[in-house]
């Protein structure tokens, strides 16, 4: 969680907001229950928060209730981020990680499916009724907000509420749904108090019956200033506006308290919410929780909150006349007080916030460099760049940990001549300041921008001399010269890179870091890269645990490339495959894993030498998202849809992609291989179309670039299709030229890949290599034969086959759960009572639902009790 506890706790009523008001108290209660949306409109110290929460804590067991009280820096993915956890006691179903749902809703499809799949958990809860409150909706300026909202309440089932507290109107549809009927409002007219409601205030506050015209004439039956004015007790001027209160305030109420509690206040007032420990080391007053008792008890403008440790929210007007008194009085102090409550403050936006108010855009800078991490790998781009934007332009330039941020979100971006940019920026300020970390890791950034942008200057860098004691710096800069030594044909090299970025990666558990530290699916085929990304494998599930985090999906995809690839273990690629798609379904389907799923489930099918199924694998890539993100991730799916088309003798396919190869830029493909890409799928269109020597031109070409054709993945295939066209051809002698050293190359690397020349296995199974071939390579040539007979097509299962039963489905840990779920424990007791995480209990919970297609968990308890 990455924002305060207390912005999903409501206020907990005591004192006069515990006086019966039936003139409002009826309607608004029959409104919560019934209507689409209440409209709390009116301006500051109208006793709005007070009288809503008032409402909702006595209503009937089981009515849920989420809170969330909204800062001003909030954006959307902030505010889902709120509501999901206020949501989070009523266990709504999800069928997808929240997580990973808020943090795909900074884009407007991601809003879409948040907002679907918000009221899909919201209508399959297990509860009769519940309010979602949006407090304090004026203070967000985010038109994705009110979008998200508007889609909400349009779509709203009749078992929920929403109710809006706000000072103004929001923009949100409100005639549309005020002509249906679907809304309630209660403004500032309908909550002034009354002669009769001031007449019982009066009562219970002890004051003299005599004062009631008065304050009523005084105050206009504003809530603030009736609270005020019984708190002081001699008449005077108007109190009925916020300048008249402020005013008052000041000087009747604030320079009246003795010095101890006054110096007290005036210091306490720059946090957000009051807490002994926080007041304490904000005000440096060991004797603080005194001083808050005394507050209470005085009844001043404070609200308690519903919180574990006890924790007091000072009312907006009185922070605001305390924040201006000290501002005058002190304004020296001002600073030091904003940067002791953001030492405090474990929620970063707040942090950030609190020290760009103190001045202190260093301070900031640092506190973002350390939370953008945590943001970007829970895809919450939105909030990255928020955050960035907040900096003045003038100063942020020279703050090294700004420019990190900024290198960080334009990676995750794909931006890499921002990234570059920012990069050079940390370092020379790094080298400026003598800061080594920081020089160093603008030195690590600017090596992956190269990486990406051209490769030119990349070994200039000196990233080989590196003095960062931190791994972060020595991760990227080795992730960036593996694969620089990849696209170079330097294979030991790049191994011996990606060992050393293994020691310093295996010296952390950050997630962020082992997401960077990824060589990727480029490196699967890579002669000796076997075991090493196997370590990556493992220590990325190691720290994945149980949180919905990309990362975990990223290993996963990976060894199924390296199962199918490397080891031509179709069955193994293909578990690994479908534990990636759940994967992907719960973390919302980021977009790319998914394309890099696709291309694997493309791999395994032609592999498996299924024309049907890699036919339709092809039509679900080329829909996919990833072919409209430019020429390079064109070339990319159209040179795995050529291999793959070949592979189960697809002419139409392949010469569809072959198209699309020869009309890319050369620059847009990778780098080194636009030439040996197009000659491998030249010589597969002239095979098919029977022209041997056609086919032979072609594939001699490619051979002769060894370290290309191995960069392709496509080296073992290639050579056995080339020496079945020299068979075809009666070039005899010729054919065993390619096949030399299989046996070597297949113990070195890709040897999977030889699943793709399944068309031509007849052809040299059939042919007598005695005397041409080696031992070695003539046995290596018999085993990949064997293996091909080994592996046939799957097939549909027939019309007699039995299903199996529904709880066969499940797993043993899964019948655990929905055994606790039957018994009516909630998610906490689940986890509580199996040992296991919330979340991973949430996730056992969807599986569950998604194997038995049903859609709640009430559902799943009756079909356990009928099961069982």
């Amino acid at each position: 969680m990455t924002f305060a506890r207390t912005k999903i706790q409501p206020p907990r009523p005591r004192g006069r907001v515990l006086l019966p008001r039936p003139r409002i108290d009826g309607p608004l209660r029959d409104a919560l229950a019934t209507q689409r949306l209440v409209l709390v409109s009116a301006p500051a110290g109208y006793g709005k928060s007070a009288l809503m929460a008032q409402q909702l804590q006595d209503w009937p067991a089981g009515v849920a209730l989420a809170w969330v009280s909204v800062d001003a820096d909030d954006d959307l993915p902030r505010l889902l981020e709120c509501l999901v956890a206020a949501l989070e006691p009523h266990d709504l179903p999800w069928r997808t990680a929240p997580e990973a749902l808020v943090a795909g809703a900074g884009e407007t499809s991601g809003r879409a499916r948040f907002t679907v799949e918000l009221i899909n958990a919201l209508e399959a809860a297990d509860v009769p009724h519940g309010v979602i409150v949006i407090d304090d909706l004026h203070r967000s300026h985010d038109e994705d907000v009110h979008r998200f909202l508007d889609a909400l309440i349009d779509r709203l089932g009749p078992r929920w509420t929403v109710a809006i507290l706000t000072r103004h109107d929001p923009p949100l549809a409100l005639p549309r749904w005020r002509a249906a009927g679907d809304l309630s409002e209660f403004r500032q007219d309908t909550l002034r108090w009354t002669r009769e409601e001031l007449a019982a205030w009066v009562a219970a506050a002890g004051a003299a019956p005599e004062r009631l015209d008065a304050l009523l004439a005084r105050t206009e039956g504003w809530a603030a200033g009736v609270q005020l004015a019984l708190h002081v007790d001699r008449s005077g001027a108007s109190i009925g506006s916020e300048r008249a209160f402020n005013d008052f305030l000041t000087e009747e109420v604030i320079d009246t308290l003795d010095a101890e509690l006054r110096d007290f206040l005036l210091q306490a007032c720059v946090l957000p919410e009051l807490t002994v420990a926080r007041a304490a080391a904000v005000t440096g007053r060991p004797d603080a929780a005194r001083l808050l008792d005394r507050v209470e008890a005085m009844g001043l403008f404070v609200t308690p909150l519903e919180a574990q440790e006890r924790t007091l929210k000072l009312h907006d007007l009185f922070r605001a006349a305390l924040e201006q008194r000290l501002t005058l009085e002190r304004p020296a102090a001002l600073p030091q007080l904003l940067r002791r409550a953001a030492a405090g403050e474990t929620d970063p936006v707040r942090a950030i916030t609190l020290l760009l108010r103190a001045g202190d855009a260093a301070g900031a800078a640092q506190v973002l460099l350390t939370a953008t991490p945590a943001w970007i790998t829970a895809a919450a781009l939105p909030t990255a760049r928020a955050m960035l934007a907040l900096f003045d332009a003038t100063t942020r330039d020279d703050l090294a940990a700004w420019n990190l941020s900024q290198c960080l979100l334009a990676w995750a971006q794909g931006d890499f001549a921002t990234m570059d940019a920012s990069a050079r920026a940390a370092e020379a300020l790094g080298q400026r300041s003598g800061d080594i970390e920081v020089a160093d890791m603008g030195l690590g950034y600017r090596a992956i921008a190269l990486n990406f942008l051209s490769r030119r200057g990349l070994r200039e860098l000196g990233v080989e001399n590196l003095r960062a004691r931190a791994p972060a710096p020595h991760v990227v800069t080795g992730v960036a010269l593996a694969w620089a030594a990849i696209d170079e044909g330097r294979f030991d090299e790049a191994r011996q890179r990606y060992a050393v970025t293994l020691q310093h990666l295996e010296r952390s558990n950050e997630p962020h870091l082992w997401y960077q530290g990824n060589l990727g699916t480029v490196g699967v085929h890579i002669p000796g890269m076997g075991p090493l990304l196997e370590r990556w494998i493992d220590g990325a599930l190691r720290v994945s645990g149980e949180q919905p985090l990309t990362l975990k999906a990223m290993a996963l995809i990976t060894r199924g490339w390296h199962r199918l690839i490397v080891q031509g273990d179709i069955a193994g690629a293909r578990d690994a495959l479908g534990a990636t798609r759940q994967e992907l379904r719960w973390l919302a389907e980021p977009t790319a894993v998914n394309a890099l799923a696709s291309v694997l489930q493309l791999q395994i099918e032609a592999a498996s030498g299924d024309a049907v199924a890699t036919r339709e694998a092809m039509q679900q890539l080329l829909q996919g998202p990833s072919t409209g993100q430019g020429h390079r991730a064109r070339w990319i799916v159209a040179n795995y849809i050529a291999g793959c088309a070949a592979a189960v003798a697809d002419a139409d396919a392949l010469r569809e992609q072959l198209a699309v190869l020869e009309s890319t830029p050369v620059d847009s493909a990778l780098p080194g291989l636009h030439n040996i890409v197009i000659d491998i799928a030249r010589g597969h269109a002239a095979w098919l179309r029977g022209d041997a020597e056609a086919a032979i031109t072609s594939w001699q070409r490619a051979v002769a670039d060894d370290t290309g054709l191995i960069r392709t993945r496509l080296d073992a295939p290639t050579r056995l299709f080339l020496a079945a066209a020299c068979l075809r051809a009666g070039r005899l002698r010729e054919a065993a030229a390619p096949l030399a050293g299989l046996h070597a190359r297949a113990l070195r690397g890709a040897a999977g890949s030889t699943l793709f020349a399944r068309p031509v296995a007849a052809l040299l199974g059939a042919h007598d290599w005695r005397g041409q071939l080696d031992e070695a390579d003539r046995g290596e040539l018999e085993g990949w034969l064997r293996r091909l007979a080994a592996v046939a097509p799957p097939t549909e299962p027939s019309a007699g086959t039995p299903v199996s039963s529904a709880a066969s489905v499940l797993s043993s840990r899964e019948l655990e759960v929905l055994e606790r779920v039957a018994a009516g424990d909630s998610n906490k007791l689940i986890a509580r009572a199996l040992d296991l995480s919330p979340h991973t209990v949430k996730r056992h919970v969807a599986n569950i639902l998604d194997k038995l297609t049903l859609a709640s968990r009430g559902q799943a308890a009756a079909w356990y009790r009928a099961n069982a």
